[in-house]
């Protein structure tokens, strides 16, 4: 059987080169939007505008998922080598300690290079207003990524069908509570960590801890699967995304699921999700493709051609910070944006060298002791 990472980190790969080019938008292009709840949205203007933000959309739930499912299977490989429960749960915890320190130590000066010179904006939030009136301690990707791990070193030992109660009742919980919430009002900063994306109490929070654990309990649900019944894991993910994305055009028709008061009107507008929090709709599509990713990488026979995918797929974290200054830096020399094509030119020309540099730390990673923090890049 062909080692069950491989896929995992195809799909990985491969949505962080999507990420790749949503960053690039941002720091070279200086188009970017966000979809949070209860505000407006920036219009996307142009259907190639809005394709470049919308095939981002599946990089974050396909981190959590795949994050989700390598949780479950890197438990398995260490209870192999005789590790203990704890043991393995301290690594979940050290690991989540690990995430945020690059958040803060390593992420954080890379977003302060790309916005350097140029004029700043004024992107409107939930809570209390507008992002630049004034500071407050923002919170990334890798921040909900660190949390979800850091819960992992829990409910990893939990049964599938536990892990599936607590996906539904995330997504329950957070729909109910962004329902009620008024986006006008201040809210404490625990509720903005848990629950609520926005500003305010001195916290910027996009990536909320409970409607993000969902999707990494999904991924850790179909690796249970996955531990028990092998290859069909992987038609239980084609039949299950598929129902999924036919939730979506359900959800959608009838337009519910999405946080949004008003009706769509055309093709770019069906397809305008709330991203912040993950609403029901935008969960069901993101997942739901991620899923038939996961599915259809499965059956790839020879891997030569997407060897390059791979390479990115086993060294995100490295990939990540490093594109980030690579892109931020590219952006210097724009300050006043580029058109689109331009950006994904210069997108394209960027995964070159960060190709042959992410193969470099992987050989380097690989050689390293199998408790070293270079492996948790």
């Amino acid at each position: 059987m062909k080692n069950r990472s491989v896929a995992i980190d195809l799909v990985r790969g491969l949505i962080i080169t999507f990420m790749a080019l949503d960053h690039a938008s941002g720091m070279i292009a200086q188009v970017h939007f966000s979809e949070f709840w209860g505000v407006d949205f920036i219009e996307y203007g142009t259907l190639a505008h809005w394709f470049t933000r919308f095939i981002s959309h599946f990089c974050a739930p396909g981190f959590f998922l795949l994050m989700g499912m390598s949780i479950i299977l890197f438990a398995e490989s260490r209870q192999k080598l005789a590790w203990t429960k704890s043991q393995i749960s301290r690594y979940f915890m050290k690991r989540a300690g690990f995430i945020l320190a690059c958040m803060f130590l390593l992420e954080f000066p890379a977003w302060g290079i790309s916005v350097m010179n140029k004029e700043a904006g004024t992107m409107l939030l939930p809570g209390s207003g507008y992002l630049n009136q004034e500071m407050a301690i923002p919170s990334t990707v890798l921040f909900g990524l660190a949390f979800a791990m850091f819960m992992s070193a829990f409910l990893w030992r939990f049964g599938k069908w536990h892990l599936l109660f607590i996906t539904f009742s995330s997504f329950a919980v957070s729909t109910f509570v962004i329902e009620q919430a008024d986006p006008n009002s201040s809210f404490p900063a625990l509720l903005h960590l848990l629950l609520i994306p926005g500003k305010s109490s001195g916290v910027m929070v996009l990536y909320p801890l409970i409607p993000w654990l969902g999707i990494t309990t999904l991924g850790m649900f179909l690796a249970k699967i996955l531990t028990e019944k092998g290859e069909q894991v992987y038609r239980i993910a084609l039949l299950m995304g598929g129902l999924f994305i036919a939730c979506f055009f359900a959800l959608r028709l009838l337009e519910v699921g999405n946080f949004q008061k008003n009706t769509y009107h055309d093709f770019i507008s069906f397809f305008t999700l709330v991203k912040y929090p993950p609403s029901i709709t935008f969960a069901c599509i993101t997942c739901g493709i991620n899923l038939v990713l996961l599915y259809l990488f499965s059956k790839v026979k020879t891997l030569e051609l997407l060897y390059p995918i791979q390479i990115f797929g086993q060294t995100a974290m490295f990939f990540y910070i490093l594109h980030l200054y690579l892109y931020a830096f590219i952006g210097l020399a724009f300050l006043d944006g580029t058109s689109l094509g331009l950006m994904y030119l210069l997108w394209l020309l960027g995964l070159i060298p960060l190709y042959f540099a992410c193969q470099r730390f992987l050989v380097f990673k690989r050689n390293t002791a199998p408790n070293s923090l270079w492996r948790m890049f």
